[in-house]
Parts: structure tokens; sequence; C-alpha cells
């Protein structure tokens, strides 16, 4: 992973303590964001625990170490015999520019308000 994702680092470390807990494995945070085959295994051995909120850690771990970087969830692939579902409707950069610039003017109007 480059460079390292800091929300994956921070579920990391909330993965020690309870992997500790529940199955006496001490999680390397370093050696998981690093090294693939070690965090494959963490995170299979942590979706079989019975602690919810361990799971959900591994679970969001998995989604962004193996899946796409977006937080929608897969779409469920078309088998070869099966009818295909029409194509989402692409965005127009026209629309993307202006929804940019909506967020940039809010952005400095929060500045010019002063609350940061």
């Amino acid at each position: 992973m480059n460079p390292p994702d800091s929300d994956l680092m921070t579920y990391a470390v909330r993965m020690v303590i309870p992997m500790k807990r529940e199955f006496g494995r001490s999680l390397n945070v370093h050696q998981f964001l690093h090294d693939l085959p070690y965090a494959t295994e963490v995170i299979q051995e942590a979706l079989k625990s019975k602690d919810e909120r361990l799971r959900g850690y591994a679970a969001y771990a998995q989604t962004k170490i193996f899946g796409p970087r977006s937080s929608e969830p897969l779409p469920p692939t078309a088998s070869a015999g099966a009818e295909t579902l029409p194509a989402a409707p692409v965005a127009s950069a026209a629309t993307e520019t202006e929804i940019s610039e909506d967020l940039r003017a809010k952005a400095i109007a929060r500045y010019k308000s002063g609350l940061r």
C-alpha cells in the first residue's frame, strides 16, 4: 500500500486489542499495512470472530485492501445467460465542475465566517 491510508491504519489499530483477547494473536500494524499475505491471514481470522465490532473492522479493512476504493457495494456479476443491466448514466463534466465549484464556494464561506 502506497501511501498507507489513515482510516485503514486506524481500523488496524482498533483491531489489536480484540485480536489479542479473542485469538491470543499479537497484531503487528506495520506488517498488516505492508504485507499482503499477513493482512489476508489476519482479516480471515478476524472475520470468524464472535465480536461484531472486530468483524466490522475486518470487513472494512478487507474492502480497503482488496476491493475498490469506493464505499458503494460491488454490483452483482452477470452470468453468461443472464440479461445485462443498462449502464448507469455518467455525470457530465459540466455537472462535476458545478459541484466542485459549489463545494469550493462553501469552503470559502466557512473560512470567511471564522469557523476555522
